[in-house]
């Protein structure tokens, strides 16, 4: 009895052996065709139209018998058909954003075949989602760069359109012997709006802002200019020199000394003392703002809120874009308030270490 039994046994174990060997083979080929499938958006840079213009060969070779697809692609319609559309097609469908993807498959496998087919699928239709899902991402982060651009820009547009329109004021009423003081103030100023007006003006152009270049930057004549623009009352003590992108630095601290001034058109009377510290450390240079002529802040921790102010005019912008053209060029912006109400603004610029000092270091 067990003579007849134990060839019976030998073909049942070689055929499991020939099964399990059978489907290795097949798993190992399905996942050499989804490797490759990775491969192939890669080489495409994750673009979902160049994934389905190229994929159908490797597709044809993991045994698909068909594809078709129709891709609507930000209005514009692309479609192709590949291989025999020949019995019922699986039929997928993409929708993401402004993109639209229906795909058919054409199969021509039943059994363990058929499942490995639905795995390829599988495959193809996630890298086909991630690509658009990539694309949505991009667009979307690009246009609210674009839409914070556009708010930047508009905001300088208004400090412009406002310095012009104290340039008429002061033209307009010109009081008996001050005409060379005015003459001296706007011939100070206006190289200033100048480079504002030059520096929209490319932006515009190009789309984009443009590379600054890091020049020395004298901090103390940089700030007596930007006091002397908006005719603020100062006092500014200590000094120094940094390596810095001037224009965002300049950009930040008329932002900040801006509310100074707008504060005292909106309020009226005397014109606040603005305190200005400049303090050298060993690896930064500190700029402390601050006057005690200003009112208590309610809500300081609201400051640096994009689209919030106290002015009913304002855009609400203006230390929300120092505040970034700071950290832009490695500095930092902060802001305290004493027990007795007194508003402080803080700088930190970060010294940059310089390649003769490093190479002098180094050896």
């Amino acid at each position: 009895m067990l003579s007849l039994i134990y060839p019976l046994l030998i073909v049942i174990g070689a055929t499991i052996g020939l099964v399990l060997t059978y489907l290795w083979w097949q798993a190992r080929s399905a996942s050499k065709h989804n490797l490759a499938l990775i491969r192939l958006n890669e080489e495409h840079k994750f673009d979902a139209p160049a994934l389905l213009q190229h994929a159908w060969p490797l597709l044809e070779s993991a045994g698909l018998l068909g594809l078709r697809w129709k891709c609507d692609w930000f209005g514009i319609v692309i479609q192709a058909q590949e291989g025999v559309q020949q019995g019922k097609p699986a039929k997928q469908e993409i929708h993401i954003g402004e993109m639209h993807l229906v795909i058919e498959f054409f199969q021509n496998h039943r059994g363990e075949k058929k499942y490995f087919d639905a795995t390829l699928i599988e495959t193809f239709l996630l890298l086909l989602r991630s690509d658009m899902w990539i694309k949505a991402g991009a667009i979307h982060a690009t246009l609210a760069q674009m839409s914070k651009l556009t708010l930047f820009l508009q905001h300088d547009m208004k400090n412009v359109a406002q310095f012009i329109q104290l340039m008429a004021d002061q033209l307009a009423e010109i009081p008996a012997g001050k005409e060379q003081q005015v003459l001296n103030y706007l011939s100070n100023a206006a190289p200033l709006m100048r480079q504002r007006a030059d520096r929209i003006v490319q932006t515009l152009t190009l789309g984009q802002p443009q590379d600054e270049i890091i020049r020395t930057v004298d901090l103390q004549e940089l700030l007596s200019s930007l006091v002397n623009l908006y005719q603020l009352h100062a006092n500014i003590s200590g000094s120094a020199q940094i390596d810095i992108a001037e224009t965002s630095l300049e950009g930040a601290l008329e932002n900040i000394l801006k509310n100074y001034s707008d504060l005292h058109l909106r309020l009226g009377g005397a014109k606040p003392l603005v305190k200005i510290n400049i303090s050298e450390q060993i690896d930064s240079i500190i700029i402390t703002i601050a006057s005690e002529d200003t009112p208590a802040m309610p809500q300081i921790e609201r400051l640096f809120e994009p689209f919030w102010g106290m002015s009913p005019n304002g855009l609400g912008i203006g230390l929300y874009q120092a505040k970034h053209l700071l950290e832009s060029c490695g500095a930092t912006l902060s802001v305290s308030q004493s027990d007795s109400d007194r508003l402080s603004f803080m700088i930190r610029l970060v010294k940059k270490e310089s390649p003769i000092l490093k190479d002098s270091i180094s050896n």
